[in-house]
């Protein structure tokens, strides 16, 4: 028996008059003819009832139908559109609050940041670098006494150092310095929590960052020269160890480079899982202690963060200050204690921290005894945008009568 698919195709072939045996195209055309006065009849009944008067009815229900449709949609619309434009709105006034406004996404800002982000990253490694060198060029000394006897002393005589031991001694009993080594690392986290903590919250949160790598950086190539121009006996134990250790000590009797660079990388990326030694002058923990005081005396104060939130809660700047003081202060102590550094390297670290950051912000007050890099990177439009989202975030969150006037004041 023959499939309707056989009969089309048959067909089909016949109409492209290919030659196909016992085949009569004429119930072929029948069909077609009956498809295309079955499509007419229905075109026709269409039009027809269109014409009448129930069709006018029920072109008109559906007319309203799909008018009530477009009214419906546009409103829908209409009412995203609103929802959108008060999302948006809200999102900047938070934004505003929080100390953001959109001219910070403008190249004039973002290239300024991304530049002090660079030379920080640039420092930090150059740093690591003179640091890991520093390792392989660490003396191994012998210190004599007046009879040219051997005094059993690996390090230089440190006022800081002997003072330890004293008053240890006096309270321990034999203590010649604190053997938990990582006690400088623990203060140095506590400290450096609370000021993240302070940096995230900040409305001015970015012009710190902004000064602190650009400041840190600077810092940074200032250890580094002092690091590899003169090598010190290190004052840790740790470190005077590797001289007794065919493991540990291995490395110095190796080339320096390249392996120096692959070290310095190290040493950057995980510094707690990598020490190293003979980067005497300066202490760079001490840089770091100093940096974090100097930030919340800067920037914690009621002047660089008036916010409602302080304004009522007013002792909490006073409370984070002499928590990072105090954190700073035992962390120093921590250096000193277990002989991280000598006492002439933390007193040198806090001179320089001190002096360069004062020096950095007396020049950004005072830009035409600057030079033309930091004016470039403390432009009077940055200084713009960062007061002007610092104004957004002291007036946010509904102020009182007596705050405007104080503001009305102030500014």
């Amino acid at each position: 028996m023959e499939t309707w698919r056989d009969y089309f195709t048959s067909h089909f072939y016949a109409i492209k008059m290919r030659p196909v045996s016992a085949f009569d195209p004429s119930g072929f055309m029948i069909i077609i003819s009956a498809l295309l006065l079955l499509f007419g009849v229905v075109l026709a009944s269409a039009r027809t009832l269109i014409l009448s008067s129930h069709g006018r009815l029920l072109r008109t229900r559906v007319e309203k139908n799909l008018q009530e449709m477009s009214d419906y949609v546009n409103d829908q619309r209409k009412q995203v559109e609103e929802n959108l434009q008060y999302v948006k709105g809200r999102a900047i006034a938070h934004s505003g609050r929080q100390g953001f406004i959109a001219e910070m996404l403008s190249y004039a800002y973002l290239s300024r940041f991304a530049f002090s982000l660079a030379i920080f990253a640039i420092a930090s490694y150059l740093n690591a670098l003179a640091a890991a060198i520093a390792g392989w060029r660490t003396p191994n000394v012998v210190i004599l006494n007046l009879d040219k006897q051997n005094s059993g002393l690996k390090t230089l005589p440190d006022l800081g150092h002997d003072l330890f031991k004293f008053v240890m001694t006096k309270i321990y009993g034999q203590t010649a310095y604190i053997e938990w080594f990582d006690l400088p690392d623990e203060f140095l986290a506590a400290v450096g929590t609370v000021v993240g903590i302070l940096l995230i919250v900040h409305p001015r949160r970015l012009l710190i960052l902004r000064r602190f790598c650009a400041i840190f950086a600077c810092i940074n190539l200032m250890r580094a020269c002092c690091v590899a121009v003169t090598s010190l006996p290190d004052a840790s134990p740790m470190c005077i160890s590797q001289f007794d250790s065919e493991v540990r000590g291995l490395y110095k009797s190796l080339p320096i480079f390249p392996k120096a660079f692959g070290r310095a990388w190290k040493v950057l990326v995980r510094p707690s899982q990598h020490i190293t030694c003979g980067d005497m002058v300066f202490s760079g923990h001490t840089v770091f202690f100093m940096l974090c005081c100097m930030i919340v005396k800067t920037y914690c104060v009621k002047s660089e963060l008036n916010t409602p939130f302080t304004r009522r809660y007013s002792y909490v700047l006073w409370m984070v200050r002499y928590y990072v003081y105090t954190g700073a202060a035992f962390g120093i102590f921590a250096i000193v204690g277990t002989r991280l550094h000598y006492t002439l390297d933390v007193l040198i670290a806090v001179y320089i921290t001190a002096q360069v950051w004062f020096t950095y912000h007396w020049l950004c007050a005072h830009p035409k005894s600057s030079f033309r890099v930091l004016n470039w990177l403390e432009h009077e439009e940055v200084h713009f945008i960062d007061l002007d989202a610092y104004r957004k975030a002291r007036r946010s969150f509904g102020l009182d009568k007596s705050d405007h006037e104080s503001f009305e004041k102030n500014d």
